[in-house]
């Protein structure tokens, strides 16, 4: 099965684990689309858990996820570049210009500043390329952020592969409790679907 019929995409992470707790659900289910993941750094500005930790507890869940190809960029900070920076940096890697269906992203409604960040470069990355949008919630998505595009996942499964991330266990979004809340959504439930990840599609061609 594949997410939307894409084939191959490409998920910005502006940290670990971005990608993987606001839709490793999704990319474990949709097994049928390959998932390229970029990390644009080792971890948050001013976050004592970044570095070699991190990006090693990202590995150990893509190594488990066939359809899954992850990379991290060499950048320290997201805060490091400059948008036009972070546009020419990529695209020189050739990050971009690979054949995506589709390009999902933080949210620009985030109280993360960072995750703003990385919204705000994508539209220049695509100028020139038929590569659709979409916007996945995490844990500092705004609730002005309306989705509109929801995936029914094994939120067991999901559980096992954040647990993972042991320097974020002491997070209180990381918690049994958040995690639940996090995937639970009234609409939802009411059409019988327990736990979900949520989307926005900014950008779709077909």
């Amino acid at each position: 099965m594949k997410f939307l019929n894409f084939n191959k995409v490409l998920c910005i992470g502006a940290h670990p684990d971005d990608v993987e707790y606001g839709m490793i659900g999704s990319i474990y289910k949709f097994k049928d689309t390959q998932f390229d993941i970029l990390i644009l750094s080792e971890g948050g500005d001013f976050d004592d858990s970044s570095g070699n930790e991190r990006q090693l507890e990202c590995k150990n869940i893509w190594n488990n996820i066939p359809n899954i190809k992850g990379n991290f960029t060499d950048i320290k900070h997201v805060v490091d570049l400059k948008e036009d920076e972070w546009i020419n940096y990529l695209e020189s890697r050739n990050y971009i210009l690979k054949s995506y269906d589709c390009i999902f992203t933080l949210p620009n409604e985030d109280s993360h500043f960072e995750h703003r960040i990385a919204n705000n470069m994508i539209p220049g990355l695509v100028r020139h390329k038929k590569i659709g949008i979409i916007t996945y919630r995490t844990p500092s998505t705004l609730d002005t952020w309306i989705p509109n595009f929801y995936i029914e996942i094994d939120l067991d499964k999901k559980v096992s592969h954040l647990k993972e991330f042991k320097s974020q266990l002491n997070k209180p979004y990381f918690s049994k409790t958040s995690i639940k809340s996090f995937h639970s959504n009234y609409q939802c439930f009411k059409k019988g679907m327990k736990y979900v990840e949520l989307f926005r599609l900014e950008t779709i061609y077909s």
